[in-house]
């Protein structure tokens, strides 16, 4: 199938999930207290500095936000497919202003990648996008958060 109708059938399921919650609630937002966009005050190289809880933010360098770059994706066939398994769950919806997230109470689901299964926990989203491809940002990005039963994320 090709790469757009893809993209197409997930974000369409993804409309018909959240559209199919039993319990949604919603929290106003805050003022933006970072940006993504690079030089400015508030831009990436700045968020170690702009709160004490973000301080790990200014050390390292593979960290939000990452530039993918088509010639650096690597095929790994020994993964085979990815195997998910979402279900319908009460979730509580959140809007902080800069990222609207979608917690889920209960059970979600999960996904499985190389013999480990990843639950569910949350989705969100970045407006604008979080990261770049090949140096373009687009309006929006979504995260899906998994983590497995020994905490792995």
């Amino acid at each position: 199938m090709e790469s757009w109708k893809i993209t197409i059938l997930y974000m369409v399921t993804i409309l018909i999930t959240v559209s199919n919650f039993r319990t949604v609630t919603s929290v106003g937002g805050g003022d933006e207290e970072y940006s993504y966009i690079e030089g400015s005050d508030k831009g990436p190289e700045h968020w170690g500095e702009l709160n004490n809880k973000w301080k790990a933010c200014g050390n390292g360098v593979m960290q939000s936000p990452i530039d993918l770059l088509d010639k650096e994706v690597m095929v790994v066939p020994s993964l085979g497919m990815l195997r998910k398994n979402y279900k319908l769950s009460p979730a509580t919806l959140v809007n902080q202003g800069h990222v609207i997230m979608l917690n889920w109470t209960d059970g979600a689901g999960e996904i499985y990648i190389n013999g480990t299964k990843f639950f569910l926990k949350q989705i969100h989203w970045h407006t604008p996008c979080e990261h770049t491809i090949d140096g373009a940002r687009y309006n929006l990005e979504a995260h899906l958060v998994h983590q497995s039963i020994d905490m792995q994320i």
